[in-house]
């Protein structure tokens, strides 16, 4: 009896064990390209087990109202842990419930607990999900060689073990059995994991690129292939994105030159190389990825810098969960649980093929989707897909609405994106910048807007009447860039020195000084602002040797040919890029460029006319053979052995009954067992309860009684011939024609009319269970 109250607790806590094995797993394993969050850890290892745990375990003083309250204790810490009841917070409590409320069931109400079998497949998916990762790719596959092995093994250990755990749950008085259920999870297990072996392929758990780039076989130098890509004759033009006309601003026309992929520099610094760099001493851009939107331009972030240092400048803001994202690691898609009150705000899909492992977001994001390593794409390793709501249209058009200023709640929120701690010498550097700004604007607001091809247009095509105080001043600080020198002069210094020194002295910068100094200006005159870093896609940057080289990739990698060729942006480290967003009551942060309304670069200093340069991927290149998981045979053969099962299993269900039946003509002692296991078997294809083996014939009788005296005479005929010793053949053939008679009755009485009560009948298994 102290052995049958302690198998309840090592079922517990052998179910709980798998579960944190499989999640645990999501930590260990390297070639997940996202492990745990805070929120991840919180609920995957301490609200689930802690329900769990409060849910098996008796109620304090034996009181139900306890057990709830205990459950209900943990769920207290939830909004303070996550900063809010918003979308997490809920689901870390359907999640806690979950749990407590199927283990309770589980363990104390096994008939109600059924929906716990969906608890295996789960743990399976999240094993299938880890071999995927495992081989997503050459690197993916190195590291976790020996892990993945093991999960693929682990994941029927635990699918078999948790099922029968469940089952011994939710039919405890089967544990009399256990020897006969664990001989057939054996039998299953064994054939599960002798099928995973004949039907894999030998390589699947290895994945090796094999390295035949022998030099004479690759060219390792530049070559150009400036007339690769161009328009076939009778082309659309719609399907090329306008570009650069050639020769602007008097800057040389560039060429598309390739490199070959063994030789491609890497990630390669993110400024780019100017003056020689060994191929005739002009300057080159190298691509950096291929993006794919509808959108034009693509801002894509990856450091969002909003607190503010008086000495160095913009910094990286530490709470910004944007900060995290471009490198966490993602298990599933991450989505954006915070509601979205932005208004004219469209969702936009952003595909990036890049030669980077840090993703890159358009702002907002709502879904990211897992890194995927690509292996036929050369230096292009890393596929991201990112779902983003971005503002539709152009920010300054906003000037034509009634843009309100902001309230106080909004001040409190944005507080730290108006924080401008500057000492007193500096603060009235910049105050007296802004002021001349904001009067130039004033004074000639007219002709500055005539003079500007680009604020004609917006105000021409916007303008209502209306007017917004708030985005004129936005506007201001952006004219009053018209006489800075837009340059590419490789420098990232942001600090508060450099800023001063580019708005009073040198007037000369790149985007760096553009984007901080106007966010710097911008906080002057109370708009919450902060600096972006990550790379511009912009039409505006497409010259015609991007367009050849964007052909030229897009013929050599297979996953950009699912895209027209005019949605493709070929990103270079030049186009490394730092802007200004600035906070809009009821539209939200929106994306500002300063450098647009500067003196544009020229000659040598536009990287607009220097040569691009793209990998040649090398078609020699051949891989170790390796094939996906075969999906479709596995489940054939899991479809032929449940077929075989079943097959299996009715044919002995009709077979021991044909045996029972013919063994019940001979009647006498052997005849009454054959005819009493048959009546068993009948009245468990009818619905009936199995009967205990602790039972007596005539104890189970008493769970019967609209058989009558049926059933009784039925079990006091079995008993007499079983035990007693005739000594007339005629008294004892007596006996047994009253229990034949027995028989006939207690199955009239139990048979069930109706055409289901016909197919239950028919293929219930339930009789097995007295083999």
């Amino acid at each position: 009896m102290e052995k049958m109250r302690k198998v309840p607790v090592i079922l517990f806590f052998a179910k709980l064990a798998l579960y944190l094995s499989v999640v645990g797993l999501v930590t260990l394993h390297p070639g997940i390209v996202v492990s745990y969050d805070r929120n991840g850890v919180f609920l995957w290892f301490i609200i689930i087990p802690l329900e769990a745990l409060i849910a098996f375990f008796p109620a304090p003083g034996g009181r139900p109202r306890n057990k709830a309250i205990l459950a209900l204790l943990p769920f207290v810490v939830i909004p303070f842990w996550i900063g809010g009841l918003g979308l997490d917070a809920l689901g870390i409590l359907g999640a806690g419930l979950l749990s407590f409320t199927l283990t309770f069931l589980l363990f104390h109400y096994p008939r109600l607990g059924k929906l716990a079998v969906l608890e295996p497949f789960f743990l399976v998916w999240m094993c299938l999900r880890l071999l995927a990762f495992s081989r997503s790719g050459e690197e993916a596959s190195g590291e976790s060689l020996g892990l993945t092995q093991f999960i693929l093994v682990w994941t029927l250990i635990v699918f078999l073990f948790q099922n029968a755990i469940i089952y011994f749950c939710l039919y405890p008085k089967s544990l009399g059995g256990i020897n006969r259920e664990g001989t057939l999870c054996f039998l299953i297990g064994s054939a599960a994991l002798i099928a995973v072996f004949f039907l894999l392929p030998p390589d699947f758990v290895r994945n090796t690129i094999i390295s035949n780039l022998l030099p004479d076989q690759v060219d390792s130098r530049l070559r150009d292939i400036s007339d690769y890509g161009l328009p076939e004759e009778g082309q659309r033009d719609s399907d090329w994105r306008e570009t650069i006309p050639r020769d602007r601003n008097g800057g040389r026309t560039p060429r598309l030159q390739g490199l070959a992929e063994s030789d491609w520099p890497g990630e390669g610094n993110r400024r780019g190389s100017r003056g020689n760099d060994g191929e005739g001493g002009e300057s080159r851009q190298y691509a950096v990825m291929v993006v794919a939107s509808k959108q034009d331009p693509v801002y894509m972030g990856d450091a969002f810098r909003g607190r503010f240092d008086p000495v160095e400048g913009f910094l990286l803001s530490p709470e910004e969960s944007l900060n995290q994202l471009p490198s966490q690691r993602l298990f599933t898609t991450w989505f954006d649980t915070e509601r979205l009150f932005d208004r004219r705000r469209v969702r936009q899909e952003v595909f990036s093929l890049s030669t980077l492992s840090q993703r890159y977001l358009p702002y907002r994001p709502y879904a990211i989707e897992p890194t995927v390593l690509s292996e036929s794409s050369g230096p292009f390793r890393y596929i991201h897909t990112i779902t983003a709501n971005t503002h539709d249209g152009d920010p300054l058009e906003l000037v034509g609405f009634p843009i309100r200023e902001m309230n106080a709640s909004e001040r409190t929120r944005l507080s730290p994106y108006l924080e401008l701690p500057l000492n007193e010498d500096d603060r009235a550097f910049f105050s007296e910048y802004l002021a001349g700004a904001l009067e130039d604007w004033r004074e000639n607001r007219e002709s500055i807007i005539l003079n500007d091809f680009y604020l004609l247009s917006i105000y021409q095509n916007t303008f209502r009447g209306i007017g917004s105080e708030y985005m004129e001043r936005i506007i201001a600080l952006l004219s009053h860039f018209r006489t800075y020198q837009y340059d590419l002069q490789n420098n990232d210094d942001s600090s508060v020195g450099n800023l001063k020194s580019f708005l009073f002295e040198t007037m000369n910068g790149d985007c760096v000084e553009f984007s901080n100094s106007l966010a710097l200006l911008g906080r002057l005159a109370g708009i919450p602002s902060r600096v972006v870093t990550g790379y511009l896609a912009s039409q505006s940057l497409q010259t015609m040797a991007h367009r050849r080289g964007l052909a030229a990739l897009q013929n050599q990698i297979p996953v950009l040919q699912g895209f027209a060729l005019r949605d493709l942006y070929l990103v270079t480290n030049m186009h490394a890029h730092s802007w200004t967003q600035f906070y809009i009551p009821d539209y939200g942060w929106l994306d500002f460029e300063a450098t647009a309304f500067a003196i544009p670069p020229i000659g040598s200093g536009d990287f607009n006319s220097w040569d691009v340069v793209i990998p040649i991927i090398d078609p020699n290149r051949t891989f170790a053979t390796s094939r996906p998981f075969p999906w479709r045979p596995v489940l054939r053969v899991i479809a032929l052995l449940l077929a075989l099962t079943l097959a299996g299993a009715y044919t002995i269900r009709y077979g021991r009954e044909a045996v029972l039946f013919f063994g019940a003509k001979r009647g006498g002692r052997e005849g009454a067992r054959a005819l009493y296991l048959l009546l068993l078997a009948r009245l468990a294809a009818e619905g009936k309860p199995i009967k205990p083996a602790s039972k007596t014939a005539l104890e189970y009788s008493e769970l019967f009684p609209e058989t009558g005296e049926d059933f009784t005479v039925f079990a006091a005929s079995y008993a007499e011939l079983r035990w007693r010793e005739f000594k007339d053949s005629a008294e004892k053939e007596e006996v047994f024609s009253r229990l034949e008679q027995g028989y006939q009755n207690i199955l009239a009485s139990a048979h069930k009319s109706g055409f289901l009560a016909f197919i239950k009948r028919v293929f219930s298994l339930r009789g097995l269970f007295y083999l």
